[in-house]
């Protein structure tokens, strides 16, 4: 006994898979939605692969253009001195405090600037707010640490 399928029946059920696979579609897309808006955080967003920029404080960014910061590596505490102050997006820069509010720099983290941290940012010989080359600051910036 030879079993015939009728083309009405095949594209019948064609159409039926095509609407589950549509179906399925829809609400994987939704679950992701939900998922992505509960990103609240910069640990969340990082936890969930998304990418981490090269700044300094880091910046994770989601699909949906969110960006979050890393409140871990803002500085807590005054980084003026003396009338100095430290500016740049990374954290890089010795300037005046009058220079600091209008210093604009591009934002990319490289791994001598973690060597600024502990750097004291102050007046130089000529007057003018640089970097103290102490010895352990020219050790890190030949040997900075690792990104």
């Amino acid at each position: 006994m030879q079993m015939e399928i009728k083309t009405s029946t095949l594209i019948g059920v064609t159409i039926i898979l095509v609407i589950i696979a549509g179906v399925l579609l829809a609400l994987s897309n939704l679950a992701q939605e939900k998922r992505l808006q509960a990103i609240t955080t910069f640990d969340e967003c990082a936890a969930s692969g998304y990418p981490i920029m090269e700044s300094f404080p880091e910046q994770c960014m989601t699909p949906d253009g969110r960006s979050f910061t890393n409140t871990a590596q803002e500085p807590t505490e005054d980084i003026s001195f003396n009338g100095c102050a430290v500016a740049g997006c990374s954290g890089q820069l010795c300037v005046s405090v009058d220079e600091a509010n209008d210093t604009e720099t591009t934002c990319e983290y490289r791994a001598e600037y973690a060597c600024y941290r502990e750097a004291l940012c102050e007046p130089q010989v000529g007057g003018l707010c640089g970097w103290t080359e102490t010895e352990e600051l020219q050790q890190c910036l030949a040997d900075p640490p690792a990104l």
